[in-house]
């Protein structure tokens, strides 16, 4: 796994696999790279054609954990490029509802998911 941080934003990449394997050390390794000023978490799945119940926990605590840094603005985290079965997952779990999903078409422009429009705040918990 790649982790970059550049103007506010932390971009993790070359991720392999997202399952109850590694999904703490995956949470465990993106939380110790969060700092002030953080505006947007990418986490590119592209090569993850599997995904299971503790990943997308992971997903889900890295959401509040990268929100309850004490910053006033909601930190976006952004999924790039799910493969078709990890995005079904998403869209089963209604993950969808709190991370923009970003794709890429066949000729380089982004189609984006839904966004942000039932996310979790910093007083709820996932239902």
């Amino acid at each position: 796994m790649k982790i970059q941080r550049q103007n506010g934003t932390l971009t993790i990449g070359d991720i392999l696999e997202l399952s109850a394997v590694n999904a703490r050390p995956f949470r465990n390794e993106i939380c110790a790279a969060f700092s002030p000023g953080l505006k947007t978490v990418e986490i590119d799945l592209s090569q993850i054609s599997f995904m299971d119940s503790c990943g997308v926990g992971a997903l889900v605590s890295l959401y509040k954990a990268a929100n309850d840094q004490g910053e006033k603005e909601t930190v976006a985290v952004r999924l790039l490029n799910p493969q078709p079965p990890v995005r079904q997952v998403l869209e089963l779990t209604r993950m969808h509802h709190i991370f923009e999903i970003v794709t890429h078409n066949g000729n380089g422009s982004a189609l984006n998911g839904h966004l942000h429009a039932n996310h979790f705040s910093k007083s709820t918990e996932p239902k």
